[in-house]
């Protein structure tokens, strides 16, 4: 599955928000305080090389291969994410990691 996710990257001016389009291999639900977030859900991404630099370990957690674990705005990735959002389900495996 193909999502626009978001990445906090640290530059000389401060801590941005990245978005860009990526391969998404797992999509989980967000749980803040017993709730499910139905506005971002977490990811685990493959994060091309020419985005990785600055991306901080403090914020996201790296998996092997590239892959990282971030977020994703539904309202950003409707159609996508509408299966997933509308089945309830806590986690779906979207691809297998190949790296």
């Amino acid at each position: 599955m193909r999502l626009l996710i978001d990445v906090e990257v640290e530059t000389r001016r401060g801590t941005n928000t990245q978005s860009f389009e990526t391969t998404v291999y797992v999509v989980r639900r967000s749980v803040t305080k017993g709730v499910m977030s139905d506005e971002v859900v977490l990811v685990d991404a493959f994060i091309p090389p020419n985005y990785r630099k600055g991306i901080s370990g403090r914020d996201h957690t790296w998996r092997s291969g590239g892959v990282l674990r971030c977020s994703a705005r539904v309202s950003m990735n409707k159609r996508s994410l509408a299966p997933f959002i509308e089945s309830g389900e806590k986690r779906w495996v979207c691809a297998e990691v190949n790296e």
